[in-house]
């Protein structure tokens, strides 16, 4: 569907008789948990600002920096195909700007020609973590939704036929598999991740840090094929609040920036490649950036894929963006002049169209899916989900219609589902499994945060694993991400019993491997629920 700007504003008519989705609040939590879902971009002028309060951290390691590069100057970011809408621009140097409506102050990001190598180690003796253990594979031994099985160590319930080892805490050196300990501490904050097969065997855990003031980055946890831990280090530094991102087609990470100016780096952690340790902004957040959070890609037609990026905010605006055709897919169709971009705009019948008016994106967000989270992509059809509505939104992108359904409730055996999605992730598997229909969720805030999946062909949804215990009220799952063979399950928390959030010590990162080595789309033991009393 081609929109043309001349009819702007009979959308913007139309929009006057929609009528916002209902929102709610979160539930009362513990107030050791500090919130920062507040943070939100530059809102139309006739919406008047609200305060933020920033994290409160106390920093005191060393971190070595791999600062990205930016390489571009980007124009106002206007749809593809009408004539007035002009592409993105040039490859040349440029500071991001901030609006004078923003809700504080964003740092300035100091970046680097040329990365530095990581040549200190940090002082402090960290706590082993657990040691890796293999069990061999019987039948069939899953059961999702089943959480009797209680890992009192680590306070969490996982389904049956699931065993649990801590890869690495936050402030923690962490384990190799052949004794050694990694040169830096376990990055604090973990948050959105990807997990990448390497060109020289085995597979890589990038993981983002949502670290306040240029200390936060992406992390790379190092593995062998079989799931052993043999390397961690830092991939990109210099960064403020990395949340989510997500993969490219060409096996690279786009981390994102959650505050008002925030800007999306592509990263490259296979030490095969060229790009490795040379992160680049991308062109992706435009001009004056965003309060960003994932990204996904429609890979259908390899030659052409189309990324889209939510923002975390009420009066964001979900963007695509179309690179230059005729340019062969790869590192540089995040960084080449000539894309475009345009913006999400739903209609109340249940259609949706991209355009170039970001005010009436914005005000559309506003009105039917403010503070976008997660994003995935599957064939024909986009998914994301709004933490303040509690809904998850399936577009039809060639029928270009919409519909919805609730991320928190119709929960089939144990286990809660009742606050707010977050991350949404496909099994790395299901990649290649073009029959597998499952979407796993990460929760943010409530008692018993969890990660839970939903099958999208019924809309029957169930629990994988969930904390409990205090150290977790008003924590979130995050970090959720698939070995390549889709066997083993990686999550974080993101305070993991830490006093404040965003301090040195605040996360952990989880495996859960199914113990008949299955993968977690696959086949189950037959569904028979009890209660948990039992």
């Amino acid at each position: 569907m081609i929109f043309h700007p001349s009819v702007c504003s009979l959308l913007l008519f139309l929009l006057h008789g929609g009528h916002p989705d209902p929102t709610r609040a979160q539930s009362a939590g513990s107030t050791r948990h500090l919130k920062h879902e507040d943070v939100d971009s530059p809102a139309p002028t006739i919406y008047p600002p609200t305060t933020y309060s920033p994290t409160t951290e106390r920093p005191s390691l060393p971190i070595p920096s791999y600062s990205p590069t930016q390489s571009f100057e980007v124009a106002d970011l206007i749809a593809p195909s009408p004539p007035n809408c002009a592409p993105i621009g040039s490859r040349t140097t440029a500071t991001p700007t901030a609006a004078d409506d923003r809700r504080y102050d964003p740092p300035v990001i100091s970046v680097t020609n040329t990365p530095t190598t990581p040549s200190n180690r940090p002082n402090g003796n960290g706590d082993p973590t657990d040691a890796p253990f293999r069990v061999d594979p019987p039948d069939v031994t899953f059961r999702r939704g089943d959480l009797r099985k209680d890992i009192k160590r680590l306070g969490i319930k996982v389904s049956k036929g699931i065993t649990v080892r801590v890869i690495a805490n936050a402030g923690r050196f962490v384990n190799f598999a052949n004794g050694d300990k990694s040169s830096l501490p376990f990055h604090s904050s973990p948050d959105g991740a990807a997990v990448f097969p390497l060109t020289n065997g085995g597979y890589v855990y990038v993981s983002n840090s949502e670290v306040q003031d240029k200390r936060g980055g992406v992390y790379g946890v190092y593995m062998d094929d079989n799931g052993n831990v043999i390397d961690y280090k830092q991939l990109l530094s210099g960064t403020t609040r990395n949340c989510s991102g997500g993969a490219t087609p060409w096996k690279t990470y786009v981390s994102c920036e959650e505050y008002g100016s925030g800007q999306c780096y592509q990263v490259d952690p296979d030490p095969a490649s060229e790009h490795h340790l040379l992160p680049e902004m991308t062109v992706l957040g435009g001009k004056g950036g965003g309060n960003f959070e994932a990204v996904a890609c429609d890979n259908r037609d390899p030659s052409n894929p189309i990324f889209f990026l939510t923002e975390d905010a009420k009066f964001g605006a979900l963007r695509r963006f179309t690179p230059k055709p005729g340019d062969l897919p790869g590192w540089n169709t995040l960084h080449s002049p000539g894309g475009n971009t345009d913006y999400l705009l739903f209609f109340a019948d249940g259609y949706f169209t991209w355009t170039c008016d970001e005010d009436a994106a914005r005000k559309s967000q506003s009105l039917y899916y403010p503070n976008v989270e997660g994003i995935a992509f599957w064939e024909n059809s986009l998914y994301f989900v709004s933490k303040k509505t509690f809904k998850m939104y399936k577009l039809d992108l060639d029928k270009m219609t919409y519909t919805t359904s609730s991320t928190n409730n119709g929960l089939v055996g144990d286990g809660e589902f009742r606050h707010q999605p977050d991350q949404i992730v496909r099994n790395h598997e299901s990649h290649t499994n073009s029959s597998s229909q499952w979407l796993y969720f990460t929760e943010d805030g409530g008692r018993t945060p969890g990660v839970y999946t939903v099958d999208t062909e019924t809309g029957t949804k169930y629990s994988i694993f969930e904390a409990y215990g205090e150290k977790y009220f008003g924590d979130e799952t995050t970090g959720l991400a698939f070995s390549p063979d889709g066997s083993k399950m990686y999550a974080c928390f993101q305070d993991c019993g830490c006093n404040v959030s965003g301090d040195l010590d605040c996360g952990c990162l989880l495996e859960l491997s199914r113990d008949d080595g299955l993968s977690f789309d696959g086949e189950t033991m037959a569904l028979k629920f009890h209660s948990l009393k039992e």
